[in-house]
């Protein structure tokens, strides 16, 4: 016999001392659950079943303040459309001489939208559980930021009860971002966090037109200011490409991944792994010379990247197979301890800025210790741009769509300056030491 219960989960209890409310669908000894992102204190909070109306409501314990009051009004209005919803559901499904299994009335619960009283009254936090879900069909690995802002909201929401998308004034996103300031995160960091805000607010808006988003959350401005890129020179890279770590064979491997990263464009090291794993199934064709994978973050697809001699050389060591790529920590580890095998002391200036663009200190760390996976992409863009590869070309291989975005990971470096001043030296050359130069200044 199918039924439908309701009640509020005791023993889980959040940081704010309250319990999510469930409602629980039972058929032949199979359920299907209903998170209903509705939270209450268990000690000053019961639910009934009002036998009249047939359906749930909460009731409070204790005198009430109004806000406290409108509060639960609101949980019980969106506490009423879910159950009511899960009813049709049902209902549907007898029309249609349906089973009424659970996975048969989770998907008909799933299909159609909810009621407008329920949308208007839908908490943020119901709206960003349903945000999630769809991201995570659409990017995948890129999902763990928009993860972060969400855990991030709860914390700093927690004890505060429901709240809807009218309570996005400035004052809160004002105490936001103290709140985030106050966790020690950079600048751009929090400047991170309010962009996926608003790219989830804009997402709600545009999944239903009724829904009016508050027009400071699209104006409220974090700045996002970030420091030089920090990649490998010339010289440091090809000696870490030839240092002989014959005898310390995990660091070998490590090095030799990095090294075929970046002569490929430098890949994140969730993509790299994955080309390894298919490199390892598939195997490396020669004859073809190319490689071709899809970014796990975005989708974008790296069609027939061409592979130079580097690249070729490492896969020939190995018989055509990329060697296994360690996890992302024991690659850091590995990439460090190489580091300080080549002695890498030059300091690096790490500045960091607060959520206003504004300096906060600056960081004077050996290159040994922040020497990371991070430095394969930064080192492909930056040696690409010595080397003075077309712009567009190098953003093909790095996988960049915006100059942006792309110039956040070249480093103009000594090797670089130097090499702008011999150029300059040659024009000079040619102009003023060469009398008929096509470079010669007409007087």
């Amino acid at each position: 016999m199918a039924t439908i219960h309701t009640y509020i989960k005791r023993y889980y209890i959040n940081k704010s001392n309250e319990s999510p409310i469930i409602i629980e669908y039972s058929h032949l000894k199979k359920r299907f659950r209903v998170n209903t992102s509705i939270t209450v204190n268990p000690n000053d909070t019961e639910l009934v079943f009002d036998k009249d109306l047939e359906l749930y409501k909460l009731r409070s314990l204790k005198k009430l303040s109004d806000k406290e009051r409108r509060k639960l009004i609101s949980n019980n209005t969106m506490l009423n459309s879910i159950y009511q919803k899960l009813n049709a559901a049902v209902f549907h499904l007898k029309l249609k001489s349906l089973s009424l299994s659970p996975d048969n009335v989770k998907t008909e619960f799933a299909k159609d939208q909810l009621p407008d009283t329920v949308i208007a009254d839908k908490s943020i936090a119901a709206w960003y559980e349903a945000f999630i879900v769809k991201k995570e069909k659409e990017i995948g690995a890129g999902i763990n930021s928009y993860r972060s802002t969400f855990e991030h909201y709860k914390t700093f929401t927690a004890g505060t009860g429901v709240l809807h998308l009218s309570d996005l004034t400035k004052e809160f996103l004002e105490k936001f971002r103290d709140y985030l300031e106050g966790l020690k995160l950079s600048g751009p960091t929090i400047h991170k966090q309010f962009k996926n805000l608003r790219i989830f607010l804009r997402w709600v808006a545009g999944e239903n037109e009724g829904i009016q988003i508050p027009t400071v959350c699209m104006k409220f401005k974090v700045k996002a200011r970030y420091g030089d890129p920090i990649g490998l020179t010339v010289d440091q890279f090809f000696q870490l490409y030839q240092k002989d770590l014959s005898k310390r064979k995990c660091l070998e491997q490590t090095r030799d991944v990095f090294v075929f990263a970046v002569s490929i464009g430098g890949p994140r090291h969730g993509d790299l792994k994955r080309m390894a794993e298919t490199l390892k199934k598939n195997g490396f064709k020669v004859n073809q010379n190319t490689i071709t994978y899809f970014e796990g973050k975005t989708g974008n697809a790296h069609q027939e990247i061409v592979l130079n001699k580097i690249g070729l050389e490492i896969l020939a060591k190995y018989n055509n197979v990329l060697p296994r790529v360690p996890t992302n920590q024991r690659m850091n580890t590995n990439l460090r301890a190489i580091a300080r095998l080549l002695d890498w002391n030059q300091i690096k200036y790490v500045p960091q800025y607060d959520s206003y663009g504004r300096l906060t200190s600056v960081d004077e760390l050996p290159l040994k210790e922040v020497f990371s996976t991070k430095f394969m992409r930064k080192t492909a863009a930056t040696i690409d741009n010595m080397l003075g590869i077309p712009t567009k070309t190098s953003m093909k291989r790095t996988g960049h769509k915006t100059f942006a975005a792309y110039s956040r990971y070249v480093d103009v470096n000594k090797d670089s300056l130097e090499q702008a001043n011999q150029q300059w030296d040659d024009l000079v050359t040619k102009v003023v030491e060469e009398p008929r130069s096509e470079y010669r200044i007409a007087s």
